[in-house]
């Protein structure tokens, strides 16, 4: 998990996180508590895991845009429409590997 420090702060207030600083993000006990966290909120917000890996590598916000701009037939129509290569690319990575693993080792 990697969190900037702005969105570390930002989740750590929600989660009455008193661990939390910007040094901490180099701590991956804090990092990954408030990553998991700040992922389960996207999730939460966008109802799907490609809109939620998309916000967390983005910013939630450039996802509300892209959404607003464009009527998607399905999440994955809206990967292929990221404008941003680097985001395009993560997003379609992780549901690549979490594929390779629920084939590995079936669905949790």
């Amino acid at each position: 998990m990697q969190l900037l420090p702005k969105v570390g702060s930002g989740v750590a207030k929600t989660a009455k996180d008193q661990a939390f600083c910007s040094v901490a993000t180099i701590h991956s006990e804090v990092n990954l508590r408030l990553g998991t966290r700040y992922f389960r909120e996207m999730v939460d917000k966008f109802g799907s895991f490609e809109y939620a890996l998309a916000a967390y590598n983005a910013g939630s916000n450039r996802v509300d845009d892209w959404l607003g701009q464009g009527k998607y037939r399905d999440p994955q129509e809206f990967v292929e429409s990221i404008p941003f290569t680097e985001t395009r690319e993560y997003v379609q990575a992780i549901l690549r590997n979490a594929n390779v693993y629920r084939q590995l080792y079936g669905t949790p």
